[in-house]
């Protein structure tokens, strides 16, 4: 049998790399990236490669060390500088990122990816013109990629004579010549910008195509999802709970702030992030990524947990999950000891506490308590109707529920009944609820009530969140740097025949207490959390 020879230069052993890459086999094509570089260590293209390959596998600091490399030894490469960018960018080095990406625009002004990415980070950084501006030039250097427009108009109120409003209105009037994934996309956009010019029936039309187009693409097992939020409560019962009280990691660093998406948790974040001792991490899947490394433990670790099997989980595992997680967050936040990126940690002025506003740690409320029994959580929640409408108006990365009315209405009351199971069995004084209503109609009280539960003094400073500097990586970024402002609390709705399968799915329970909340409360600011900006990596 007649063997295909092996590579025998650096560009062969390259080629190999690149064919691996390219059917998704990341591993072997590390290995054929690394021999190559043995072989010329001084072709910036190998480098470069081997950076994206490392991003591509989550390796995010070694990227950057291959991708300075590969500029260091050919700086003209834009590839090069948007990789360091998107390797930077999810480091959470926004700043850094933002000035790869403006290099890779300079060598390239029709980079359009390395444009839409330096908008995405310049809004997280809060520097709204300068993002604006990014994303109008990825714009004009590709109009025919319809994520820019959808990023675009999530970030800016567009009048309707906006040169962007009419690209997107032409668009979606051409959209059935894309494909599917860009016509939602357009319809996502398009329909952002009609509700902002008051077209609401129009927007809402739109909103229906894009998601019955996105959720065709979408995997999204809800017998399973659901079958998973009934199983918790039969293992993790108040008796359990009770006789595993206390024998995870002391540390009372996080603050867990869950919930739903768009239900006021970046508001609630940034109010604690205010705080001279408390640092805001953003959306972290740390807890996650260590509870799979438990899980996944050989069965002979000592160290291992069987979900099936909590009842004779001990303390040496929930002490290690503990720890694990705060050692990724530790990895994850190398600058959380300073409030600011150029600012030298002061010892006097440590931090002593960060927040973690995963909005679905709340599946894991009751093992985040059994591995870290002081950290406090948040339940952020608003309005059952209210949140899902403002779920169905969003494409997120991570909601594989939010793209038809009936799963979202029965993923809402799913929820709902496990955060009532983790309020009866967890201790008094561990989780508290914050209703984005109540936190707008009387805010200072809420303020301290927020920061007493986090056992942090009063500070002056959390009743102008607006005024901190901060990344914000969702699409609240501008309203959280706003302050305070009241507006309709109720946004407007579509005729009860559109909205029948969500009010179904949700119930009459959860129906008439929304309409019982909207009945009896003020206003409110705007939204206070959604998904990331789509990024091009």
């Amino acid at each position: 049998m007649k063997h295909d020879p092996q590579p025998a230069t650096a560009a062969e052993w390259r080629a190999q790399g690149e064919a691996c890459a390219a059917r998704g086999d990341l591993e072997t094509a590390l290995r054929h990236f690394e021999t190559a570089l043995a072989l010329d260590p001084a072709e910036a293209l190998i480098h470069e490669r081997l950076g994206a390959t490392l991003a591509a596998l989550n390796r995010f600091p070694e990227a950057v060390a291959r991708y300075r490399e590969a500029i260091t030894l050919n700086p003209l490469n834009t590839d090069s500088h948007h990789g360091l960018g998107w390797a930077l960018e999810q480091m959470y080095r926004l700043e850094q990122a933002v000035e790869a990406y403006r290099e890779a625009t300079r060598l390239n002004p029709q980079a359009d990816g390395s444009h839409n990415n330096m908008g995405n980070c310049l809004q997280a950084l809060g520097r709204f013109d300068e993002s604006h501006d990014a994303y109008r030039r990825a714009i004009e250097a590709a109009p025919q990629v319809p994520v820019y427009y959808r990023n675009f108009v999530q970030s800016k109120r567009l009048t309707a004579d906006d040169p962007v409003f009419l690209a997107v209105e032409l668009l979606a009037g051409n959209a059935a010549a894309m494909s599917p994934a860009n016509q939602a996309e357009i319809h996502f956009a398009y329909g952002q910008a009609l509700s902002d010019v008051g077209r609401n029936d129009a927007s809402f039309d739109h909103f229906l195509k894009g998601n019955a187009l996105h959720r065709a693409g979408v995997r999204y097992n809800e017998t399973e999802s659901l079958g998973l939020f009934a199983h918790l409560p039969e293992l993790m019962t108040p008796d359990m709970l009770a006789a595993k009280r206390g024998l995870g990691d002391p540390s009372a660093a996080p603050i867990f702030i869950v919930g739903m998406p768009r239900s006021g948790s970046t508001l609630i974040e940034q109010i604690l992030a205010s705080h001279p001792r408390v640092f805001g991490a953003g959306e972290r899947t740390e807890f996650s990524e260590a509870l799979v490394s438990c899980i996944g433990r050989d069965f002979d670790d000592p160290l291992r947990i069987d979900i099936e099997a909590l009842p004779g989980v001990g303390a040496a595992q929930l002490r290690a999950l503990g720890a694990d997680y705060l050692r990724r967050m530790q990895l994850a936040l190398p600058d959380a000891q300073c409030k600011d990126e150029n600012e030298e940690p002061n010892p006097a002025a440590r931090l002593t506490h960060f927040t973690d506003k995963y909005p679905f740690n709340f599946i894991n409320v009751g093992l985040i308590h059994l591995a870290l029994p002081n950290a406090r959580f948040i339940h952020s929640r608003r309005s059952p109707l209210q949140t899902c409408l403002s779920i169905f108006s969003r494409i997120f990365h991570d909601v594989p529920f939010g793209y038809d009315l009936g799963e979202l209405g029965r993923y809402y009351r799913a929820y709902d009944a496990l955060m009532a199971h983790w309020q009866r069995v967890l201790p008094e004084g561990v989780m508290i609820e914050v209703k984005y209503e109540e936190l707008v109609g009387d805010f200072e009280s809420n303020v301290r009530r927020l920061l007493a539960h986090c056992g942090l003094d009063w500070d002056e400073r959390c009743l102008s969140f607006h005024q901190t500097t901060r990344q914000v990586k969702t699409a609240s970024s501008a309203q959280v740097r706003r302050p305070l402002y009241k507006t309709s609390l109720q946004r407007w709705q579509p005729r009860q025949a559109l909205l029948q399968p969500l009010l179904d799915a949700l119930g009459p329970e959860l129906v008439s207490t929304d309409r019982a909340d909207a009945h009896n409360q003020g206003g409110a600011v705007d939204e206070a959390t959604a998904s990331r900006a789509e990024r091009q990596s």
